[in-house]
């Protein structure tokens, strides 16, 4: 048996601590639906398990956090949570679920970028054509993880919806 030493909580999250040394980040709500607390005796077979479980509920946590900016692509969320020491599979299955939902969406994020780039490139160069926005655009978009069509989809997109008129096929 395993003994719960502490239950740090800080925001939103918890930094559960075990007599043995090991210990767990998790959200606070998890800490509190799981009903921990100090000097709580689990078996060691179930403490595997509440950490797998822990490090789901934080992955889908912290990339709906990340993912509300807004501004994040799928491989950039992934990386983040990586960085985190959240495992790769809980990482997965997170983003998974929100792309499930319908919540995250690397074409719509890409979009809203492109468009916010065409703005600021267009302010610094108003001869700016079709082409070079492409050309541009499309590398910042990939160098953020965006596939290359999601990019070039972006870049025709944004450009069709600010400069209707001039639009053109790119080749």
């Amino acid at each position: 048996m395993t003994a719960v030493t502490s239950v740090r909580a800080s925001g939103a999250m918890s930094v559960v601590e075990f007599d043995d040394g090991t210990s767990f980040r998790c959200t606070r709500d998890f800490a509190r639906r799981s009903q921990l607390s100090r000097g709580q005796e689990i078996d060691d077979v179930f403490v595997a398990r509440l950490q797998e479980s822990a490090s789901d509920d934080l992955a889908l946590a912290e990339a709906q956090r990340l993912n509300q900016r807004r501004r994040y692509s799928r491989n950039e969320i992934s990386h983040r949570l990586r960085e985190a020491q959240i495992a790769s599979a809980a990482v997965e299955r997170a983003l998974e679920e929100l792309e499930r939902r319908g919540e995250l969406n690397d074409r719509d994020v890409a979009l809203r970028l492109a468009s916010k780039g065409l703005r600021q490139l267009l302010t610094r160069d108003s001869t700016l054509t079709e082409r070079e926005f492409q050309i541009v655009q499309a590398r910042r978009l990939m160098m953020r993880g965006f596939g290359a069509g999601a990019a070039s989809d972006a870049c025709r997109r944004a450009w069709q919806d600010a400069c209707p008129d001039t639009s053109q096929e790119v080749r």
